[in-house]
């Protein structure tokens, strides 16, 4: 049996509680794909602790040994 699609749900195992089946399931409001959008596009390599990352990582070359 794939695992990529699994069989559908038995009655009896269906629950009555929770949001339930909604119409427009795969579909997001325009602002939430906005805000996805514009948080994929943002630059990493420039923010936070992981906006210095390769700065600090690369070999600078000042340590020397004694």
């Amino acid at each position: 049996m794939s695992k990529a699609h699994l069989p559908p749900v038995p009655p009896a195992n269906r629950t009555t509680k929770g949001p339930g089946p909604q119409g427009n399931e795969g579909e997001i409001s325009a602002e939430i794909a906005a805000a996805n959008k514009e948080s994929k596009e943002r630059h990493l390599g420039e923010q936070g602790r992981q906006g210095n990352v390769k700065q600090n990582t690369t070999n600078q070359g000042y340590q020397q040994d004694r």
